[in-house]
């Protein structure tokens, strides 16, 4: 495997986190020129502008300097990647989309350390996530169309990147959100670093306060409740059965009751809650995730 194709399979698996919440995983690299760039010598790299200075925008800026703090590894190999391709020439939305990459591969590579985050973190990430299904619900955005997910399921990397890169525009609205998302979720890994919460795994009593508000968000909500239920009832029976469930959810309000129900659970609650699911969401385990929702929500 290349290292080039290893990187798209990582952020495949990142982006399709925020396309779906916990039912899959997709992403997004920026693919290279058909030949590969001349190097440049040492002092040439030296002398070429700070990614700082390439791009100026303020959500950009603040994700950068977010992530210089929690990940300098991955900002030190963003600050070459990007000047090796100002001097081939790239303009500013090839840069950014180089930014997107790297944050988005970050999601996993940040997913351990999400495990020890504090309640009020979680909730900060899944607020921010709601933002932008909130946005995308707004536009009337073919995002939120299960049956638009299950056919990105279907395609291999090379058909998904151009799709998926032409959905961030740099400074777009939605390019803008996943630079804000992006530091909200550096900052968590950061302080999860720094000042680690020892969360324990989730009890009986835990379950049962969230089955109890996702049975009120269900009465409040019961299209999306019964939506929810058919593809609990389709997982483990055919990929054909569980890709027409799929088609039927609206993916965007299933975000923003994610959202909904986590804020209505007490801070200790949900801080269990999402230290057992968040890292693996992050990650791409995606069986585990599912047995988990479904135990949680349709026990018996």
């Amino acid at each position: 495997m290349t290292a080039t194709r290893h990187k798209q399979s990582g952020l495949r698996l990142g982006l399709f986190t925020i396309g779906v919440v916990m039912i899959g995983f997709a992403g997004v690299f920026l693919l290279g020129p058909p030949a590969p760039p001349a190097p440049q010598d040492e002092a040439t790299l030296t002398a070429a502008p700070q990614l700082l200075d390439l791009l100026e925008d303020a959500p950009t800026q603040r994700a950068i300097e977010a992530l210089k703090v929690a990940a300098p590894g991955t900002y030190v190999q963003l600050q070459t990647t990007t000047r090796q391709a100002h001097f081939d020439g790239a303009d500013k939305q090839d840069l950014s989309q180089l930014v997107l990459a790297a944050f988005f591969g970050e999601i996993q590579a940040q997913a351990l350390a999400l495990r020890s985050a504090e309640s009020a973190n979680y909730q900060a990430i899944i607020t921010g996530l709601a933002d932008g299904f909130r946005q995308l619900k707004n536009a009337d955005s073919q995002w939120c169309e299960g049956e638009q997910i299950a056919t990105y399921l279907t395609q291999n990397d090379d058909d998904l990147v151009p799709t998926l890169l032409s959905e961030f525009p740099y400074q777009s609205p939605q390019y803008e959100w996943a630079m804000q998302w992006m530091t909200v979720i550096s900052s968590t890994a950061k302080q999860a670093q720094d000042r680690p919460q020892l969360n324990a795994r989730p009890g009986f009593r835990d379950e049962a306060m969230l089955q109890q508000e996702g049975l009120a968000l269900g009465s409040e909500q019961w299209v999306l409740a019964l939506q929810i239920a058919a593809f609990a009832n389709s997982e483990g029976t055919s990929y054909a059965k569980m890709k027409e469930v799929i088609a039927g959810i609206n993916v965007c309000d299933l975000g923003i009751a994610v959202e909904t129900v986590s804020g209505r659970l007490p801070a200790d609650v949900r801080g269990r809650i999402w230290a057992d699911l968040m890292p693996e969401i992050m990650v791409g385990n995606t069986p585990y995730v599912m047995y988990r929702v479904t135990d949680y929500f349709f026990i018996g």
